[in-house]
Order: structure tokens, then sequence, then C-alpha cells
């Protein structure tokens, strides 16, 4: 019985091995276009897949990186990415005592239908209601609704910015918004 499993075990760490290995999206792509001319339709696709994956989680990290650990005194919580359905979503919290704001980047994870995102929140922008500001060469809108304030930047690459606190007021929200890397980020998203 023990030798059973210790079979198993090894069959399964076996398995994980490759997992564990670092790959890059190269290597896979050309991985899928040497499948792909040897015929193997089902394990190319399978290594593009792969690949798609490996770029979008690069693409992830880059963007990572403009959330930055402190702003204007603020330190950011842990960084939360989410990935579904082509959708992707970055958010990160700050705090500076009893204060708090969240910064959350939303958008496709591809290139498509990216406009249509941007335009979608371009319309929510000049629906009304909230304040019509730039920053950093953006549109945006500050909504405040009691002490609930929320900052939408729009942003040119697709995708939108929300800046939002329920623990300060909306200049404050602003200030943080127009030190955030905002053009950088956007610019960064080719």
């Amino acid at each position: 019985m023990k030798k059973r499993a210790i079979i198993i075990m090894l069959a399964m760490a076996g398995m994980q091995s490759p997992l564990l290995a670092k790959d890059s999206p190269q290597d896979s792509c050309k991985n899928a276009a040497a499948l792909y001319a040897d015929g193997d339709l089902d394990g190319a696709l399978e290594e593009a897949k792969w690949c798609v994956t490996l770029l979008e989680q690069m693409k992830q990290e880059n963007i990572a990186k403009f959330f930055k650990d402190s702003i204007l005194g603020y330190k950011g919580a842990e960084l939360e990415s989410q990935n579904a359905m082509g959708f992707t979503s970055t958010k990160r919290e700050y705090q500076k005592g009893d204060a708090y704001i969240s910064v959350s980047l939303s958008g496709m994870a591809t290139g498509s239908g990216m406009d249509a995102f941007a335009a979608l929140a371009q319309i929510g922008l000049s629906a009304g209601g909230g304040k019509k500001v730039r920053i950093q060469k953006r549109s945006a809108a500050i909504m405040a609704d009691g002490s609930n304030v929320q900052i939408l930047v729009t942003l040119k690459k697709g995708g939108t910015l929300v800046f939002e606190s329920n623990y300060v007021n909306a200049d404050e929200v602003q200030k943080f918004a127009e030190a955030f890397p905002i053009e950088e980020l956007d610019d960064s998203r080719g």
C-alpha cells in the first residue's frame, strides 16, 4: 500500500514539473507554429492558447508596476488582479491613517473590444452627473454623493481607471488621482 502511494506521488510530481518550468511566450509561440507546420492542429491550438496566456500575464505584470507602493503618503495594500472572459481588473487599496482610497483599472484582456469598452465609459462620463475635469490629459468625471467619492478616468488606450473613497473628500481623491502615474500607465499599454 505504501509502495503504491509513493509511486502515485512520484507520478504526480512528474506531471507537475512542466507547470513549474519557466515558459516564455516566444518559445510557446514558436512551438505552436512548429506544431501547426507538423499538422498537429490540436497541439498547435493548445500551445497558442498558452502563448496568449503568457503574453497576458506579462502585460498584467507591466501594468502592476504603475500601482506604486506609496502615493502622497498613502501605502498600498496587496495588488489584486482578475481576468475572466476577456475582461481584466487590477485593483489596489491605499491607506493613510484611517483614510482609504481604492484604485481599479478595468478593461479588456486583449485588443479586441477595447475601443467599444472605452466608448461605453465615455458615454457614461458624458451622460451627466458629476463634475467633468481633465487629469493628465484624460477625460474624467468626479462624482460625490455624501461620503462616497468616485473619479472615473477614461484612458486613451481603452479601459477605465477608477479612484474611490468613502473616507476622504473629493479634493483629496483628485489630488491622489493627479499623483497617480495615469499617463505613463496608459501610454505603456501600447
